[in-house]
C-alpha cells in the first residue's frame, strides 16, 4: 500500500510541475510581416531605413515618422542548412543585409553573397534602377525571390543559384558619418534627389 501511495505522490507531483513549467513557458509568437502590397506601395524604387533588429527586418519608408514600420524576414538563404521555417517561397519579399558582390554576370545582375552571418551562400542579385561600380559590400536591400537559375561550374557540375530582384533602393545610412569604403558605390536611376554620403 505504501508503495502505490508513493506512485501517486509522484504522479501528483510531476503533473503540478509540468503545469507550473507550462505556465511559465513563453507564448509562442509569429511575426506578421508586411504585404506585398504594402511593400510594393512603400518600397518598390523608394530607399528606406532600416532599425536596429537583428532578427526580424524593421523597415520604414524614408517620410514615415520614426514610431510607424513595417516588418519582414532576413533572407538566410536556399541551403540545406537554412531550417524549414526560414526557407524562402516564391515571390515573398526578404532584406538582404551584409552581403557582398563577387562580380558583375551579365546585364543588370550581380552574383553576390547573401545570408547570414554563419552561411552566406551565392545569389543572383538582379537590379532594376541600382548600377554598383565595384565590389564590395551591399546596403540593406528589400528584394524578391523569383526562384532559382541553374548555373554550370568550370568543373562541369550544376548548381541551382537563388535569384532575388531589386525591389528598393539601398537603406538610408543611419550610423553618422559616411557610409564606409567597405560598401561598394553605386547610382540610382531615379528622378528624385537622393544622396547617400560616400
Amino acid at each position: 500500500m505504501l508503495h502505490r501511495k508513493n506512485f501517486w505522490l509522484a504522479i501528483v507531483l510531476l503533473t503540478v510541475g509540468f503545469a507550473a513549467a507550462s505556465a511559465k513557458a513563453q507564448p509562442v509568437t509569429t511575426t506578421n510581416y508586411a504585404s506585398a502590397q504594402q511593400i510594393e506601395s512603400a518600397f518598390r524604387g523608394h530607399s528606406f531605413i532600416l532599425g536596429d533588429d537583428s532578427h526580424v527586418a524593421d523597415v520604414r519608408a524614408v517620410d514615415w515618422s520614426a514610431d510607424r514600420s513595417v516588418k519582414l524576414p532576413f533572407w538566410f538563404g536556399t541551403g540545406q542548412l537554412v531550417p524549414p521555417d526560414f526557407r524562402p517561397k516564391k515571390g515573398d519579399y526578404y532584406v538582404i543585409s551584409e552581403s557582398w558582390i563577387v562580380r558583375k554576370l551579365a546585364g543588370q545582375e550581380l552574383l553576390i553573397r547573401a545570408g547570414n552571418k554563419l552561411q552566406k551562400p551565392d545569389a543572383v542579385l538582379v537590379t532594376t534602377k541600382t548600377r554598383y561600380k565595384g565590389p564590395g559590400m551591399i546596403l540593406p536591400t528589400i528584394v524578391q525571390y523569383s526562384g532559382t537559375r541553374t548555373f554550370t561550374r568550370e568543373d562541369g557540375t550544376k548548381v541551382d543559384i537563388a535569384v532575388l530582384d531589386e525591389v528598393s533602393l539601398p537603406a538610408q545610412w543611419t550610423k553618422g558619418g559616411r557610409i564606409p569604403p567597405k560598401y561598394s558605390r553605386f547610382t540610382v536611376n531615379v528622378g528624385k534627389n537622393l544622396q547617400w554620403k560616400f
